[in-house]
């Protein structure tokens, strides 16, 4: 495993440089195995399972797991955002500065470095492919044709309940953290997208955790992004053995 965030950028770099140079030498049947896998997006309360269910599904796709902390890592430096860009061809970021132009004109109202560093980011990794993406708004950035984009919920008592047996935190310090972190969240996709981090039609399935195992939700989560890729017309569908 990667033990830092910059070997994890510096593997993913090479994977993808790698499968674009299999599509660009190969013939046919090279092609389309480097044809891009659709990125998909984890949107969860705090609290609720989601990083677990986003960890198992990258395990069950074969799919690199990318969470908050490296996506703003990357949208705040140039170096990692030029990296990521020559990793597409010509045709890719020239179609993300036409995107990024587009978006920043309609409804993103915001211009600041920071959302003109995020949209990039998580845009051109879209287009590369083959990520779980947890939180920071990209089911808002990636199109629905592009992607699978889930989001976990519970109960209040359940995330309080989880909250306290992962942090040894009392029940009020547990309710209270979820109260300031999903706020937090909320405001972040209100004030950079314009829209509501519950709104249903935003996402492909809307996920309650409440009485489900982890594996149960593993297993509706991986129905529903087998018959989104399916239609989205990606490749190697089948999960990973063994996972």
């Amino acid at each position: 495993m990667p033990k830092s965030i910059e070997e994890l950028i510096d593997r993913e770099l090479r994977r993808w440089e790698h499968e674009r140079q299999i599509g660009a030498r190969g013939g046919a049947a090279d092609a389309a195995r480097a044809v891009t896998q659709p990125i998909i997006t984890i949107s969860r309360q705090h609290g609720s399972r989601g990083k677990k269910l986003a960890l198992r599904l990258a395990g069950r796709f074969g799919y690199t797991l990318l969470h908050r902390d490296l996506i703003d890592r990357i949208s705040t430096s140039t170096g990692h955002r030029r990296r990521l860009l020559e990793a597409l061809d010509e045709h890719a970021r020239s179609q993300i500065t036409t995107w990024v132009d587009a978006m920043l004109s309609g409804r993103y109202l915001d211009e600041s470095d920071y959302v003109v560093g995020l949209l990039k980011t998580v845009h051109s990794i879209a287009l590369l492919g083959g990520v779980v993406v947890v939180g920071r708004g990209a089911n808002f950035i990636v199109e629905p044709g592009a992607g699978v984009h889930l989001r976990v919920v519970a109960p209040l008592e359940e995330r309080v309940r989880n909250l306290m047996k992962r942090g040894n935190l009392t029940p009020a310090e547990a309710a209270r953290e979820i109260k300031l972190v999903d706020e937090e969240r909320a405001k972040f996709v209100r004030r950079h997208f314009h829209r509501s981090v519950d709104d249903p039609v935003a996402y492909d399935m809307i996920i309650n955790e409440s009485g489900h195992s982890l594996e149960t939700l593993v297993a509706l989560a991986t129905t529903v992004v087998e018959e989104k890729l399916a239609r989205l017309g990606a490749p190697g569908l089948s999960p990973v053995p063994g996972t």
